[in-house]
């Protein structure tokens, strides 16, 4: 007998034994002649079957209470209190449920813990069903009978019998892990409850069941915190993310000393992100910290199928090792699934059907296949999509998608899906980069943070890996995508590299798009010469339209350094040649640097003539950056004309603008400008409030100047504060700035200069100001910063 069938019998569940099995009891027991008919007729309380054979098999009352076939939990359940109360809900409402998603998201504990929470409830007790070590369709139904307790019935199927069995019982069942038999757990589900009106049935599998009735709850990763937040969380912030309070929880079995500090929380909280927040994985790499500091554990992640092994004894071999429980879902796709699943690997942080179809299809996929494979491989829990968007868009986890690539090596397409992957993705940014001035810049902008991953990754490819220069240039060329994106500094280095790599004799249009590029990040004197560069080369190519960007380029660069009646001349040329070839957007930028040109010329008339005639082309075109950079300068009109509080209003409606998107650049400038209004309006809290705000987003965007003026204004307040020490050496790290970028300063700046020298006269003789402005000439930006926070 198997072991089942014995457990039954011995607990009383199972009250019909075969004759044959009496026999042998008997015999076992060595009963006399008398004691064998007692047996016998205590084992012979058999019922009538009812003609339609669904009469019940067993006589007697259920037992009550918890099934004693549920699996004890051994460890705590950390972080999944909201997940159990929402399928508990979702079980009460309805007969068939299944918790579907990745492998060790944790279904299975889920699940028991769900059953726990509902066995003392109308659904009566709950019975476990593993269907993990079962691997022929042909036995689930055994399987089921077997945990039950029923025996097979001569001249009727033992579905049938299970049906009987259940008729009129308030049971639970759990169906644990069925992906791999999805049809015959599906069919014998259907057929369970449609003969047991009091039978509820809880599945966990990578995929939906699919069944008649059926109700899928997907179980997310756990809670882990954002790239950002992790950067800087510290330990009770972290603790409250169900990820961290895992890898905490089983670190301390192991190790009993280990504690949560602010300064391990963003090492922990890395390795937890990274883990994508997968409880088994989590649990894995917790258990390594026996032999491993926690740093070492995150340097080491590269390595994870290496170093997430050793899983408990008592499981399934494919519930081991990171590596056999994505095995165990890979092994269960078919070749077709196979191949797209390991091209996937080629996208970096995500991407959308359209991404797909042109960089994955061909090669014998065409986009109704891929569509129907990305939909089987999103239903079976390797790619998880996210459809809260207009579009829908999907991603591989972290671990899934090292495997995958992995994978994607064995079949050898690494560099044609590469290259393709660069080539859709720099088709991409060159389409926002046409939309530019033409439609709304957020949406536009959206679009490119979405897809950053992939443009690095592009980037990679192409220059990094020297795989396509050319290409390259053509992707670290779009200035929108750095400028606009706070990554003005990685922008650089990217443009940088490819300058490397480009020819200009060879490939002058490759290195025309990356000095225009460079143009347009750049300050002062280095604006001026590559715009010249790139106009130069865009003029022998034929390319009117980029050569009048680049000549706007060189009329902003020579107003930075305060050339004003060159930068005049020039900004009227490049309108006019904007007008010829019919850039509206350059055109609409060049009035408004001629607007600015004349502020500083002392002549506001036309100063506010050219600013308005610039908003409404901004408008037009549907523009909001140039809106908003439009309203700033109009501020700065109407500071310089000494109506400060007017100023405010403007630059405060240019900053609502501008904080939709993320163009940390001219956030800091107008924050800064903010701060300088205030400062004339005798707002002291309200200017150090608007300095920091600016101070820290140049910093964000990683530009020197901006942190320059942001600290001016902060060493203003000092001086003010009777702090003029500390404000010399301030405007001595400020002024070396200046010199360095060769850049001269505008007018708001100016009249902070020299408010800050004034009070400095005020403070201190002429030797001490000299003094100290050189000590603070010798500061890392980072010194000056941590000055001028003190308070």
């Amino acid at each position: 007998m198997s072991s089942h069938g014995v457990s039954a019998l011995e607990r009383g569940y199972r009250r019909t034994p075969q004759r044959e099995t009496l026999a042998l009891l008997a015999d076992a027991l060595a009963l006399s002649d008398e004691q064998r008919r007692a047996f016998e007729a205590a084992a012979a309380r058999w019922v009538l079957l009812r003609g339609d054979g669904e009469g019940s098999v067993t006589v007697g009352p259920w037992p009550e209470g918890t099934s004693p076939n549920l699996p004890f939990a051994v460890t705590s359940f950390v972080g999944r209190e909201v997940e159990v109360e929402s399928v508990g809900a979702v079980m009460r409402e309805h007969r068939l449920v299944t918790v579907t998603g990745t492998g060790g998201v944790g279904k299975t504990q889920m699940a028991l813990h769900v059953a726990a929470s509902l066995s003392d409830g109308p659904n009566g007790d709950a019975w476990f069903i593993a269907f993990a070590p079962i691997a022929d369709p042909s036995r689930v139904v055994a399987s089921v009978a077997a945990v039950l307790g029923v025996q097979e019935v001569p001249n009727r199927s033992l579905l049938a019998t299970l049906r009987g069995h259940l008729k009129n019982k308030a049971l639970l069942l759990i169906f644990d892990n069925c992906e791999h038999l999805i049809a015959e757990v599906a069919r014998v589900a259907e057929a369970l409850l449609a003969g047991c009106p009091r039978l509820r049935i809880l599945a966990t599998s990578r995929e939906p069941l699919r069944a008649v009735g059926e109700r899928t709850y997907r179980l997310p990763s756990l809670s882990v915190p954002s790239l950002e937040a992790t950067r800087r969380i510290g330990a009770t912030e972290a603790a409250a993310y169900g990820a961290v309070a895992l890898f905490v929880d089983r670190a301390r079995a192991v190790d009993h000393g280990l504690v949560l500090t602010d300064e391990n929380a963003p090492v922990v909280a890395e390795i937890c992100r990274r883990l994508d927040g997968i409880p088994f994985a989590i649990e894995l790499a917790a258990a390594r910290v026996r032999v491993l500091s926690i740093p070492d554990l995150a340097h080491r992640l590269t390595e994870r199928f290496k170093i997430l092994a050793g899983g408990s004894r008592d499981v399934v071999p494919r519930q081991k090792t990171l590596r056999t429980l994505i095995d165990w879902s890979y092994d269960l796709l078919t070749p077709q699934e196979q191949e797209l699943f390991a091209r996937l690997s080629i996208f970096k942080g995500g991407f959308n059907l359209d991404a797909a179809t042109k960089v994955c299809g061909a090669d014998g996929l065409d986009d109704l296949e891929v569509l129907d494979l990305l939909t089987s491989l999103t239903d079976k829990s390797l790619v998880v999509a996210d459809t809260s968007g207009e579009h829908a868009r999907y991603r591989l986890l972290e671990s899934t998608a090292v495997y995958a690539l992995e994978k994607l090596k064995a079949f050898g397409h690494v560099q044609d899906l590469a290259r393709r992957h660069a080539e859709y993705f720099c088709d991409r940014v060159q389409a926002v980069g046409q939309r530019y001035g033409t439609s709304s810049f957020f949406a536009s902008l959206a679009d490119i943070e979405l897809e950053l991953d992939n443009w690095r990754a592009a980037l990679a490819w192409t220059l990094s890996q020297e795989n396509d220069a050319v290409l390259g240039a053509a992707l670290a060329g779009e200035s929108g995508l750095w400028d606009n994106t706070a990554l003005a500094a990685e922008g650089c280095y990217w443009i940088g590299l490819g300058l490397q790599l480009v020819s200009e004799a060879d490939q002058p249009q490759a290195t025309a798009t990356l000095r225009l590029a460079l143009a347009s990040l750049s300050f002062g004197k280095q604006k001026c010469d590559e715009g010249a560069h790139a106009m130069r080369l865009l003029e022998g190519l034929g390319d009117a339209r980029r050569a009048a960007g680049a000549h706007r380029q060189v009329a902003w660069g020579l107003f930075q350094i305060r050339q004003l009646e060159r930068a005049k001349e020039v900004a009227e040329e490049a309108l006019a040649a904007s007008r010829e070839c019919g850039h509206a957007t350059n055109v609409a930028q060049c009035i408004d640097l001629l607007g600015f040109i004349a502020s500083e010329r002392g002549d506001s008339s036309a100063a506010r003539q050219m600013h308005a005639q610039a908003l409404a082309a901004f408008k037009a075109l549907g523009d909001e950056t140039g809106t908003a950079q439009v309203l700033a300068n109009l501020a700065e009109l109407e500071f310089a004309d000494g109506h400060p509080k007017e100023a405010l209003r403007l630059v405060s409606e240019a900053l609502q603008i501008t904080l939709r998107g993320h163009n940390a650049r001219h956030i800091a400038m107008f924050y800064s400008n903010s701060a300088a209004y205030r400062i004339a309006l005798g707002d002291v809290t309200g200017a150090r409030e608007s300095a920091l705000d600016g101070l820290g987003f140049a910093r964000h965007a990683q530009s020197e100047l901006n942190t320059a003026i942001g600290l001016q204004h902060l060493a203003v307040l000092a001086v003010l504060a009777g702090d003029a020490e500390r404000a010399a050496r301030l405007l001595g790290y400020v002024d070396t700035q200046y010199a360095l970028h060769g850049y001269e300063r505008e007018g708001t700046e100016q009249w902070s200069c020299d408010k800050l020298m004034a009070g400095l006269r005020e403070a201190l003789l002429k030797d001490e100001i000299a003094k100290l402005t050189t000590e603070g000439a010798q500061w890392s930006e980072d010194r000056a910063v941590e000055e001028a926070l003190k308070v």
